[in-house]
């Protein structure tokens, strides 16, 4: 490059001047370009190529960029690693992979060339924008430019997995339980389903796994991370059988039963354990006064104590509750329990004892005689003859032939206390054209609560006109002796 000046400049720039001049102007020129426009060191022996250093993801998915490297320069160890220049403080997990393994040095020969990857794992609650991460082999860089597109802050992601056991069969009901790496926040239980399967919405953060179920040696996972608006697949968990184990089933723990009763229960003990094994069988926590039973059957009486399964076998028991004379009514608590080699596995009972409805009717007679076209009262006794409580809302009605009329005061009741009784009277007529014979009328009375009937006979009888012929005749007869006798008492 030449200075020129004009001819009448009183003097020519010094040379020196003029060099300094010039490496400025070149110095801007070089350091105006865009420092982006750079995307690998241009000097290094370690020569970074990526084919696609630019790749767009949602927030919380993992992306990788697969690197070819080439050394030119002697086979030293170079260091690996990163840095970014974005001003934000990115809790992303990044790290460069041979194959399934994380390396941080290289040795490459001379000349030669090497792939390996670098991953990024993006957390859920990335803001949406263009990041850049600046990759580093020794004195060699490279920038990488991942874009979120999508941001999953404040959602949850959902964890599958399935359970199964060491002979492929599904597991149901195993509790998976994740503690959570935050320690502010709370446990999660899971339960699986009939296959096995668990399919849930959790919040997004680090946990420790832990599952469990009785007959299954636990299991423990660390570092599953469930990132929200992510689908986080943990596989197929197995789980080892324990040698000896029992599941006790009972169907209804808590069940309502009345005074004078003895509560029942069914529960099918399973050897879900590799061995077979004897089970012995008790009670405890039983109400004082109380017996609690175990027999086979409903039909059998004789009681058992222990019971003898093979691995996988079950046996069902009946479990009867015999509680003392003079029991009150409320609730009871007591427990069954199933001893095995190593275990005691127990099942909370429980029963709500409560009063009897009982609903009485009677009168002084259940039989009663009246003559054809007449009507019979009769007066009939309700009575609660319970413990439970009052009868409320007690309706009195009767059922009686066709053509016959009934009629009930009062025929209904609001309430009828325990030991109480209440008369109500009934009244019948039957038609006038009926047929002498004997028929039957039924009285049901209805509460609340329970319900009652009787049946009350009705004999329907003629009037009886032999009598009264038999007087006139008897008249007639006798008023003529009467006039005979007068009439001819002189000859």
């Amino acid at each position: 490059m030449r200075l020129l000046i004009p001819d009448n400049s009183p003097q020519r720039i010094p040379l020196r001047i003029r060099l300094i001049f010039f490496l400025l102007v070149t110095g801007m020129i070089v350091f105006n370009q865009p420092v982006t426009a750079i995307d690998s060191s241009p000097n290094s022996d370690m020569i970074i190529k990526c084919d696609v250093p630019g790749k767009v993801i949602e927030a919380g998915e993992t992306v990788r960029f697969d690197l070819r490297v080439t050394n030119n320069g002697p086979e030293i160890y170079r260091k690996l690693w990163y840095e970014t220049f974005d001003g934000k403080r990115l809790d992303w997990k990044m790290k460069f992979m041979d194959d399934s393994n994380e390396i941080t040095i290289l040795a490459i020969d001379q000349h030669t060339s090497k792939n390996i990857t670098f991953v990024i794992e993006t957390s859920s609650d990335t803001p949406v924008g263009d990041y850049t991460v600046r990759l580093h082999i020794g004195d060699g860089w490279y920038w990488l430019y991942p874009k979120v597109s999508k941001t999953h802050a404040g959602e949850k992601g959902t964890l599958e997995m399935k359970i199964v056991d060491t002979e492929g069969e599904k597991v149901k009901g195993a509790i998976i339980e994740l503690v959570p790496k935050n320690v502010f926040s709370p446990t999660i239980r899971l339960m699986s389903a009939a296959d096995g399967s668990v399919n849930a919405l959790v919040p997004d953060d680090e946990y420790t796994m832990k599952i469990s179920k009785v007959g299954y040696v636990a299991f423990e996972k660390k570092e599953v991370t469930v990132k929200g608006g992510i689908t986080t697949k943990a596989g197929t968990i197995m789980l080892e059988r324990s040698l000896f184990a029992a599941e006790l089933v009972v169907n209804s723990p808590s069940i309502t039963s009345s005074i004078g009763k003895n509560p029942s229960y069914v529960m099918v003990i399973r050897n879900i354990g590799k061995s077979d094994d004897t089970y012995r069988l008790a009670s405890a926590g039983t109400p004082e006064g109380w017996y609690v039973r175990f027999h086979e059957s409903r039909t059998d009486g004789s009681d058992i104590s222990d019971i003898y399964l093979k691995s996988g076998d079950d046996k069902t028991l009946n479990i009867e509750a015999i509680p003392p004379y003079g029991i009150q009514t409320g609730d009871y608590n007591f427990s069954v329990s199933a001893e095995s080699s190593e275990t005691v596995y127990a099942q909370n009972l429980s029963v709500k004892i409560r009063g009897n409805y009982d609903l009485n009717l009677y009168a002084d007679k259940y039989r009663y005689e009246v003559n054809k076209g007449d009507a019979i009262t009769f007066p009939v006794t309700v009575v609660n003859g319970g413990d439970a409580g009052p009868l409320t809302s007690v309706k009195i009605d009767v059922v009686a032939p066709e053509g016959w009329t009934a009629e009930i005061t009062p025929n209904t009741i609001a309430s009828i206390q325990p030991e109480g009784k209440s008369i109500v009277s009934v009244k019948v007529v039957p038609p006038a054209n009926i047929v002498a014979s004997e028929y039957k009328i039924t009285v049901k009375v209805t509460s609340d609560q329970t319900e009652k009937s009787d049946e009350f006979h009705i004999l329907i009888k003629e009037q009886s006109m032999i009598a009264v012929f038999g007087l006139l005749v008897l008249g007639i007869v006798g008023g003529g002796v009467y006039y005979m006798f007068r009439k001819y008492k002189r000859r």
